[in-house]
């Protein structure tokens, strides 16, 4: 008799369970250090059973990395459903945004570097969470336009621009050489000073005037 067919509810019951497993593992003991075994060790597996479902470990990583950016998504996100001009929602979120990149990235148990080898092996990922993001900058800049609070532009473009000119704020290795930096010179205030300034030099150049 062959093995018996699984079904798509167990396999993406067991990919769960092996998502949960492995993230737990690298924030414990961190990426670089766990191996299959060891996760195939935490469900009471054979690794050969966790490769079933996964061809590498890099592929585990893919997938979790692929859930904490829609986590991080879905807190930024929140900051929209309140009421206010498209100038106070376009604010809020990009300080939500760098804040919660701050939070659950740079200090959040070895998550970065899950995140860099995401960014490093597994670019797909980064960019998909990319591409919403812009698309979220171009809903709030297309409202602002209708609205009259901002000038008549190629959103797109300048959605772009914006996402690119966060690139700081937002990307992990560069946010936590600037944390890095500022913490050792005791200006804890420096990097959220010069993120409001930005946003001060964006909101200038969207705002009809």
């Amino acid at each position: 008799m062959g093995r018996k067919k699984t079904n798509d509810s167990d396999v993406a019951a067991m990919k769960s369970r092996i998502i949960e497993a492995a993230e737990s593992l690298f924030r414990d003991v961190g990426y670089a250090k766990t191996t299959v075994a060891d996760i195939a060790r935490a469900l009471g597996m054979s690794p050969a059973n966790v490769y079933r479902f996964f061809s590498t470990k890099a592929s585990i990583n893919e997938a979790i990395c692929d859930r904490l950016v829609h986590r991080i998504e879905l807190q930024c996100w929140e900051s929209l459903v309140k009421d206010g001009t498209s100038k106070e929602r376009l604010i809020r979120f990009i300080l939500e945004y760098h804040s919660v990149i701050k939070s659950n990235i740079i200090k959040g148990n070895r998550l970065y570097d899950m995140i860099s080898v995401a960014i490093d092996e597994h670019w797909t990922v980064v960019q998909h969470h990319s591409e919403r993001v812009r698309d979220l900058l171009k809903i709030i800049i297309d409202q602002g336009i209708s609205s009259g609070e901002f000038r008549t532009m190629d959103s797109v473009k300048v959605a772009t621009s914006i996402h690119e000119s966060l690139a700081v704020f937002i990307y992990p290795s560069l946010l936590e050489h600037w944390i890095n930096d500022t913490e050792s010179n005791g200006n804890f205030e420096s990097i959220e000073d010069a993120l409001k300034q930005l946003l001060d030099l964006i909101l200038h150049g969207l705002c009809s005037h």
